[in-house]
């Protein structure tokens, strides 16, 4: 069945834009879904990367006390100024506080903790203890690139909008014949072709939706500074206090210190009660102790596509002075709300976030075949022999580039428990030896001759290290996967039967292509003797 196409001139200028466009992109694409793709587990794997956080969820926490220890050891604490809460989870059951030091001449410094509710430990996130969810999520952006990673990752999701919507206009008028006779069979460049297109055309939505919202995020400032310099006059507080109306909530920077303000504790007690079904995740507190402090409670129900909230109220009396819920919100507020549920899968539970991490993973696929079909597509009679040398070049570059950051994310995840040191330096030799290890590892690929054994080598590191990721964890925090089933502790339990189910699929698909070489090879061994 065929269906209405571009015509034949029309098709050739896509066809040309839609391949120079892919293959500009595809490796900070790969690197992009990869490291997405882990990166939507960044909480669920939390307690694995940390070991002080594998404890249960405190019911209830003195913040008070809390901010009052940090007052202690940093005298200089700003009380008044904008302190940040973000409170403890099932998943991340530490407590984070982030304010700012006063400094001389007027200045600031922001400053973060994070405080341990059973060992009351209370330790600077200028030093992070750990690193990998971190280091996965800043990768995600290619935040590593300094002053124009986030530029380029912005300008990558813009690109590959335009790569999705030209390749859907080149397969268009044989869309499904090429989709319901997917095939194993034929040559090189009709397999890829086809895998190329099917693969895409599955995950087309989930493409579209990323590269939708990537490109908000991280081009939103070309949008903005218009919009303020023409609708607003320039006053950036305006169209900010659109999207978070309790910025807009005037307090008086000199208001009168008082003692009679209820706890921060009682506040977050009060918002449960007065909007059940929803869990406070954040909360902001400005002008602490005085009269008009105002506490703004970010309310959540992570099972709705519109669960998102914003409540402000004054703590002397419990007045509110913002209240935005779901249904009551406005145009701004509902799209970039909805936006930031639909780009990190802030609904749907585990269930969603294992469908998106399925489909990044076809993305991948989509990229790597796009590449080999770039390849295969100029291995004809019309291009010299050194023009085909190049193309093979580019292909083993990109593939050593992409395919060696597979075994390069369990060694991240080994390093984080294996590396021992200071927290001052912790971060910077797990960074270290992720990066280092991944350059190694492409290196290596790089002095193969060819794409398939390159492949099977990245499968098989991949497998082997991805195997060991859980046994880096019972060594060296003794919680085997029976210890922390019995023990109940499901997101360690989660995260090493993860990684062992990948080892094991990856292995097994890395001795499936080696049969299939090895058969292959024995056909052409008996044909050449015969």
């Amino acid at each position: 069945m065929k269906l209405n196409g571009l015509g034949n001139r029309t098709y050739n200028i896509v066809f040309h834009t839609h391949t120079v466009s892919g293959i500009v992109i595809s490796v900070a694409l790969y690197i992009i879904f990869f490291a997405g793709a882990f990166t939507l587990f960044r909480d669920e794997f939390y307690q694995w990367e940390n070991p002080s956080a594998r404890i249960p969820m405190a019911k209830s926490m003195d913040y008070d006390g809390v901010i009052h220890q940090i007052k202690q050891l940093h005298p200089n604490f700003e009380e008044s100024k904008r302190i940040r809460i973000i409170l403890p989870t099932e998943e991340k059951p530490l407590l984070s506080i982030l304010g700012t030091l006063a400094k001389p001449k007027g200045q600031s410094e922001f400053v973060g903790f994070l405080y341990n509710p059973v060992t009351r430990q209370l330790q600077s996130t200028d030093s992070p203890p750990t690193t990998v969810g971190e280091t996965l999520f800043r990768l995600h952006y290619l935040d590593q690139v300094p002053y124009v990673g986030r530029w380029i990752a912005g300008l990558v999701a813009l690109f590959f909008l335009f790569a999705s919507v030209t390749g859907v206009l080149i397969h268009w008028r044989n869309i499904l014949t090429k989709f319901y006779g997917f095939s194993l069979k034929g040559s090189r460049k009709q397999l890829w072709t086809n895998a190329h297109t099917v693969f895409g055309l599955i995950g087309l939505p989930f493409q579209l939706m990323y590269a939708i919202t990537g490109a908000f995020y991280l081009l939103l400032i070309l949008i903005l500074v218009p919009a303020v310099m023409i609708l607003y006059g320039g006053d950036q507080q305006k169209i900010y206090g659109l999207i978070r109306p309790n910025e807009t909530v005037q307090l008086a920077e000199k208001a009168p210190v008082t003692k009679g303000n209820p706890s921060i504790a009682t506040i977050v007690d009060k918002l449960a009660t007065d909007y059940p079904g929803y869990t406070a995740t954040v909360l902001e507190i400005r002008n602490l102790n005085r009269t008009d402090a105002l506490a703004s409670a970010r309310l959540a129900d992570q099972t709705s596509f519109t669960g998102d909230g914003l409540v402000a109220v004054y703590m002397k009396d419990g007045r509110k002075a913002v209240e935005v819920l779901p249904g009551r919100k406005t145009y701004v507020q509902s799209v970039v709300d909805g936006i930031a549920r639909l780009h990190f899968a802030r609904f749907g539970g585990l269930l969603l976030k294992g469908i998106y991490f399925l489909l990044a993973l076809f993305t991948c696929f989509v990229i790597i075949s796009g590449v080999l079909l770039w390849k295969e597509a100029r291995n004809k009679k019309n291009y010299t022999d050194q023009q085909k040398r190049f193309h093979h070049r580019v292909t083993m570059i990109y593939l050593a580039i992409c395919l060696s950051l597979f075994p390069a994310v369990p060694l991240l995840f080994i390093a984080e428990l294996a590396v021992p040191g200071q927290p001052e330096s912790h971060a910077m030799q797990v960074n270290a030896m992720f990066f280092l290890s991944w350059l190694a590892l492409a290196l290596v690929g790089l002095g193969l001759k060819t794409e398939a054994r390159q492949t099977r080598l990245f499968l098989l590191l991949g497998g082997v290290f991805s195997v060991l990721v859980p046994m880096a964890n019972g060594l060296r925090t003794g919680d085997w996967l029976w210890r922390s089933l019995n023990e109940g502790k499901p997101y360690i339990f989660g995260t090493d039967v993860s990684w062992l189910l990948i080892g094991i699929a990856t292995l097994l698909i890395y001795y499936a292509t080696r049969r299939a070489q090895t058969a292959v090879s024995s056909e052409k061994n008996q044909y050449e003797t015969a």
